[in-house]
């Protein structure tokens, strides 16, 4: 009887070939299928939000160099320039020195030829009324040499230590460059699980686009560059 019982029952995929185990077999896979997706569209999408914040830190740290190493250059111009203006007029400030220390030597006499006759007083008279001006002009260029070093040593003290300062970051350009990877779960569920080469969003009423749009760049390196509504949430908030 009992090999007669088991004749008579169907073999065993046949019993799964019924409706309903069909229907869970396929819900199961679908579920299975469905997880696997959203698993794989998640970590994609996660892995790009961690490579853009990388990127995004390391642009914010090359624009701070590069700003940093401009006004290092600011620097070295107005310090260069300073002492462009400040060496010609130590030239000028020796030069008229030494041509006042050679007017005194002739002027201190009291006459012209110590070893020879003297000239004629009116002749005297001329040159020393001349040695007069010129130690009026000397001693006015001694003075402007001084006032003209010193006015440039002074401008670029005040330039240096008011307007070329070093750009140094605030906490809150810091704070904003920088990212937590927690903060990808703030992105919108649209962002999260986005299908790889579909864009970002699509232009229409109440939504923000025109980034990037005043690149001036050739139409071929712009088509291959994230512009318009095509940017990700976290540029957007930004």
């Amino acid at each position: 009887r009992e090999g007669a019982n088991r004749a008579s029952r169907p073999p065993f995929p046949a019993r799964l070939a019924s409706p309903r185990a069909n229907m869970e077999v396929g819900a199961a896979a679908a579920a299975a299928t469905a997880g696997g997706v959203g698993m794989g569209l998640f970590s994609y999408n996660r892995g790009n939000y961690m490579f853009d914040q990388k990127n995004h830190w390391a642009r914010f740290s090359a624009g701070l160099n590069m700003a940093i190493s401009q006004m290092g250059q600011y620097k070295a111009d107005i310090e260069q320039m300073t002492e462009l203006t400040v060496g010609r007029q130590d030239c000028y400030h020796g030069i008229a020195a030494m041509g006042l220390t050679i007017l005194t030597a002739i002027y201190c006499p009291g006459r012209l030829g110590l070893h020879t006759s003297p000239p004629p007083g009116w002749l005297m008279g001329l040159a020393f009324v001349n040695i007069g001006g010129c130690y009026l002009f000397l001693g006015l260029t001694l003075w402007l040499a001084m006032h003209a070093s010193m006015r440039a040593d002074t401008a670029s003290t005040h330039m240096l230590t008011r307007f070329v300062r070093l750009p140094i970051p605030s906490q809150g350009m810091m704070d904003k460059a920088r990212k937590f990877l927690s903060s990808f779960e703030e992105q919108p569920l649209k962002e999260v699980f986005r299908v790889p080469f579909m864009s970002h969003s699509q232009a229409g009423p109440g939504k923000q686009g025109g980034f990037n749009e005043d690149m001036a760049v050739d139409v071929d390196a712009k088509n291959r560059s994230r512009h318009g509504y095509d940017v990700p949430a976290w540029y957007k908030k930004e």
